[in-house]
């Protein structure tokens, strides 16, 4: 199958199935990924998101890149970035709290959730908290492989 058909064929299909994320919370991850922007190379956006009885909550950041070869072999970096906060607020309809909050000593060995701003609001007239995440949880794992020769893989 020619890449070009296989990338539109991914592109066109429906929710996965077993998937019980609604719609428009699908479609507010991707809007609000697209708001990342990795300031060295590239990157990938990760996120984790459950239903509470309140709202929605997600968590969204940027995966760390596996170094892959080499003296580095294993090693975890996490990227820098910026994010338009700006551009999420006007995503969202009604944003009713906003927090930064910092932990310069982490609450636990795996250092988790050192930094991270806080949005409630609605989407479309659902409820949800949003946590951008300073670093991804040590739970999600790399987002990338980084090759020797420069090249990059999603995992």
């Amino acid at each position: 199958m020619p890449n070009n058909h296989l990338l539109r064929s991914l592109e066109n299909r429906g929710p996965r199935s077993g998937d019980s994320r609604p719609t428009w919370l699908v479609e507010l991850i991707d809007r609000a990924a697209d708001l990342f922007e990795p300031l060295m190379s590239v990157s990938r956006v990760g996120f984790d998101c459950w239903p509470t009885e309140q709202h929605w909550m997600i968590y969204l950041f940027l995966g760390d890149t596996e170094v892959i070869g080499g003296r580095d072999d294993g090693r975890l970096e996490p990227p820098d970035f910026r994010f338009d906060l700006l551009g999420l607020i006007d995503l969202l309809d009604d944003v009713r709290d906003s927090h930064w909050m910092v932990f310069p000593v982490a609450a636990d060995e795996n250092g988790d959730d050192r930094s991270f701003v806080s949005l409630t609001a609605s989407y479309q007239g659902n409820p949800v908290c949003l946590r951008l995440l300073s670093m991804s949880p040590e739970s999600a794992g790399p987002g990338l492989k980084l090759f020797p020769n420069g090249d990059h893989e999603p995992i």
